[in-house]
């Protein structure tokens, strides 16, 4: 074992990844996700677009990219974050965001095609999307989670043996985001940004394989306006 003993057992080893969240509120409450294992959500995305290759060289950890046909069916907002750009406030029932399983709400529309618009306001985000004809094969966007460079202490670094197992438990992070925005939004929230990984750790299992634990603060609000810390804790 590589890291810290005191995360929860998995209940769903290997056929799920299992998050819980615990609210440190006024009342105790706890919530279960479970989910499909994806151990390098942020390490690998195919990018079948011919002339997006280049890109991955500079994508960050939780930017993806996506290949919709028009209309599809996102519903954007623009970020309360003083810089601009926008994100993915819904998806539209059977629309074709909804069917590609990447997509979840709170991501953060980064280009289209080739253009930038990470800094565009959401009147030029618009024009330029109708702008492109529909008669396109495939619109090629760029999305990222919008949660930068995770937080992660130096005593909880040092509980990693390996660059590739702090890759990992980045990766388990945020896939545990994801699945919370996409599964529990409603219940929970707008969730917001992690603060902090307070605990991480990486054990062998049989035939090659690994399983990452990680526990971080998460920043979620339910208004907008309020907002309230919540540890979530994902295997």
């Amino acid at each position: 074992n590589r890291g810290i003993p005191f995360l929860p057992t998995p209940i769903m080893m290997l056929a799920n990844l299992a998050v819980f969240v615990s609210f440190f509120l006024c009342q105790e409450a706890e919530a279960f996700v479970g989910i499909k294992p994806t151990t390098q959500v942020a390490l690998s995305h195919r990018h079948k677009h011919k002339n997006r290759d280049f890109l991955l060289r500079f994508m960050a950890l939780g930017d993806f990219t996506v290949e919709l046909k028009k209309p599809l069916g996102m519903i954007l907002q623009e970020r309360d974050n003083g810089i601009g750009g926008v994100k993915v406030k819904e998806l539209v029932e059977g629309g074709a965001a909804a069917t590609n399983t990447d997509i979840v709400p709170g991501d953060v529309l980064l280009q289209v095609n080739d253009v930038d618009v990470s800094t565009f306001d959401f009147d030029s985000v618009m024009d330029l999307l109708i702008s492109i004809d529909e008669s396109l094969p495939a619109v090629c966007l760029t999305l990222g989670d919008g949660l930068g460079q995770m937080d992660m202490p130096k005593n909880v670094v040092k509980l990693l043996k390996t660059t590739e197992d702090a890759f990992f438990i980045d990766a388990v992070a945020r896939q545990a985001v994801r699945e919370i925005r996409k599964r529990a939004s409603n219940k929970l929230g707008d969730l917001l940004k992690v603060e902090v990984i307070i605990g991480a750790g990486v054990q062998e299992e049989e035939e090659g394989k690994q399983q990452g634990r990680v526990r971080f603060f998460a920043i979620f609000s339910t208004d907008g306006v309020t907002s309230y810390s919540c540890n979530v804790s994902a295997t």
